[in-house]
């Protein structure tokens, strides 16, 4: 299983950062944990990485990948509820509570 935390912004100019970040679980096909706690603030860019690398971990589309999200604050919560991505990709409020879905 990974971790990935995310500081700061996730935008156009910092998106390539995270995606090499990613290189490694993708390929690995292994659970992968995106905690968005540090994140203050994603656009379009940074959505399409996540969505990329949910489908990448879920391609049945079942929701039983092994992708979640946590740390979401109130400018990610926002994006991710207008794209409904909320209702779609595994959400949760800390990290404990997405390594214990991810466990299972």
């Amino acid at each position: 299983m990974f971790v990935v935390a995310v500081e700061g912004e996730l935008d156009m100019n910092t998106a390539t950062d995270l995606e090499r970040e990613l290189e490694g679980p993708l390929a690995a096909q292994q659970a992968l944990l995106i905690d968005l706690s540090g994140c203050e603030f994603i656009d379009s860019t940074g959505i399409a990485l996540i969505v990329r690398s949910w489908q990448a971990l879920d391609g049945d589309g079942d929701g039983s990948g092994g992708l979640a999200l946590c740390g979401i604050g109130q400018q990610v919560k926002r994006v991710l509820d207008i794209t409904g991505l909320e209702a779609t990709i595994p959400t949760h409020q800390s990290r404990e509570q997405a390594l214990e879905r991810l466990r299972s």
